[in-house]
């Protein structure tokens, strides 16, 4: 019996390390398909001229992150219900993983879309590129260390706590 409550207190010290260090790890996925996202946004508006919330859903299809996001800023959009900016910032909420930071990033963009030329929004998208690119960079090299240290701390407690009840 002894065997079994060990096994599920470390079982459940694993789940709980890996959950405390999802957040880092789902920053850093959202944050790739941001920057692939602002990729395909960069040829969707110079190449082919879409108009923003087209160019939004057709540059999120291949990222699941930032679908939903898209998705309900066409529906506020077509609707008539926001203007772009209010929009865009009540989207944003939709995707899950980004952090203030990464949030303030991207709401500046937003303020910078709907209101400027062509060449001034790619000039933009690249500037943010950037900007995310470093915040990215960050996130693999701290927020790796900070998942993988809450992983093993909290997985070793569990271990601790088997060693103290047996």
């Amino acid at each position: 019996m002894k065997l079994v409550g060990s096994l599920l207190v470390i079982i459940a010290a694993w789940w709980l390390g890996h959950f405390f260090a999802d957040p880092y790890r789902q920053r850093i996925r959202c944050l790739e398909q941001g920057l692939g996202l602002l990729d395909r946004l960069r040829s969707e508006i110079g190449w082919h001229h879409r108009v923003l919330t087209d160019a939004f859903q057709r540059a999120s299809d291949s990222y699941a992150a930032w679908k939903p996001m898209a998705e309900y800023l066409s529906q506020q959009i077509d609707g008539h219900e926001s203007a772009f900016t209010t929009a865009f910032h009540h989207a944003l909420s939709r995707v899950s993983g980004l952090w203030d930071s990464d949030r303030e990033i991207w709401e500046n963009l937003a303020q910078v879309l709907g209101k400027s030329s062509v060449d001034y929004q790619l000039e933009y998208l690249q500037g943010t590129q950037e900007k995310l690119a470093r915040q990215l960079q960050e996130a693999r090299t701290q927020g790796l260390k900070t998942a993988r240290m809450m992983e093993i701390l909290v997985s070793l407690t569990g271990v601790a706590i088997v060693i103290v009840l047996i």
